[in-house]
C-alpha cells in the first residue's frame, strides 16, 4: 500500500516551458490526498529557487527533500536531516574554480551563490527557466558555513578533472552537458528519501518515485513502485516501474491515478 509519494519538480510537477503548474498537476495531487496518500518533493534544486520564483505555484506538500536529498525538511520547513559536503572538498573545489576558470555555484542552507556569470551560465540557467544567481565576490564564505551542494558550469574535461579531485564527493547530471551536481558521497535523492520515510515510520515499500532525470534514478529503484515520466530519458525508463506519459500530456496525474488503481486493488 502506498503511503508517499515523492515528486520531482523539473519535467515532473513542472514542465520547462510552461510558468505556471498545469491543472492536471494540481488535481493529480488533490486526488492523492483524497486517498490518503501523503505528498513530497524531491529536487536538486535549492527552497530559495521554489519560493522565490514561485516554481510550485499553490501547490503544498508534507515534506521536502531538497539539494539531491541532503537537506530534508518537512512541511512547515522543520529540518528532519542534512549532510554537508566535507569542507576540504569544497576548499578544493574553490582552488579549482581559480585555477581552472570555470563558474562554480555553492548552495548553503539559506543562501546560493556563484563565483562568476558565464554565457554557459546563462544558457543552463535559461534552459530550466530558472534566473542567475548572485555572484559572490568572497566565495571563501564556503568554508564558514555548511555547503550541501556545488554545481560547476565548464567544459567536460574542467568538469571531470574536479569530479576526480573530489573523492569524497559524487556528482550527478541535471543537464545533458555543461553542468553537473556536486554533492556528498552517497548524498543522492534515495538517501533523503529514506530519511523522510524514518521519520514518519513508513517502509521502502510504502513510498512511491516520480521522476524524470538522472538524478531520479535512485530514488525510482529504491522505491516500492518507481514511475518515469514519458519524457524522462531512456535510464529513467529502464529504472522504473511503470511509465507514464509525459508532462504535456498529463503524465503526472495519469501517474497518480495508477498508484491509486495500485493501492485499491491491494486494499481488495
Amino acid at each position: 500500500m502506498i503511503k508517499a509519494i515523492f515528486f520531482d519538480i523539473d519535467g515532473t510537477l513542472r514542465d520547462f516551458t510552461e510558468q505556471d503548474i498545469r491543472p492536471g498537476t494540481y488535481k493529480a495531487i488533490e486526488l492523492a490526498r483524497q486517498a490518503g496518500i501523503r505528498c513530497f518533493v524531491a529536487t536538486g534544486r535549492h527552497l530559495m529557487e521554489i519560493e522565490e520564483e514561485h516554481l510550485l505555484g499553490h501547490l503544498t506538500f508534507d515534506g521536502y527533500v531538497l539539494l539531491n536529498g541532503n537537506y530534508c525538511m518537512g512541511a512547515d520547513h522543520s529540518l528532519l536531516f542534512h549532510n554537508p559536503i566535507p569542507i576540504s572538498q569544497v576548499q578544493k573545489a574553490l582552488a579549482l574554480e581559480k585555477e581552472l576558470g570555470f563558474a562554480l555555484l555553492l548552495m548553503e542552507r539559506d543562501a546560493m551563490y556563484i563565483s562568476r556569470i558565464t554565457p554557459l551560465v546563462e544558457k543552463l540557467q535559461a534552459d530550466i527557466g530558472t534566473a542567475l544567481p548572485p555572484v559572490e565576490p568572497h566565495m571563501e564564505r564556503g568554508l564558514a558555513n555548511p555547503v550541501y551542494q556545488m554545481v560547476p558550469y565548464g567544459q567536460e574535461e574542467t568538469l571531470a578533472r574536479l569530479a576526480a579531485e573530489l573523492p569524497l564527493c559524487d556528482a550527478t547530471r541535471w543537464h545533458d552537458g555543461g553542468a553537473f551536481d556536486i554533492t556528498p558521497k552517497g548524498g543522492t535523492k534515495c538517501l533523503g528519501v529514506q530519511k523522510i520515510l524514518e521519520h514518519f515510520g513508513w517502509s521502502r515499500e510504502e513510498a512511491a518515485a516520480v521522476g524524470d532525470g538522472y538524478n531520479d534514478i535512485p530514488m525510482i529503484r529504491f522505491a516500492g513502485l518507481g514511475v518515469a515520466m514519458g519524457n524522462g530519458n531512456d535510464q529513467v525508463k529502464a529504472a522504473a516501474n511503470y511509465i507514464t506519459d509525459p508532462i504535456d500530456q498529463d503524465g503526472l496525474l495519469h501517474a497518480v491515478e495508477y498508484l491509486i488503481h495500485q493501492n485499491e486493488e491491494t486494499a481488495r
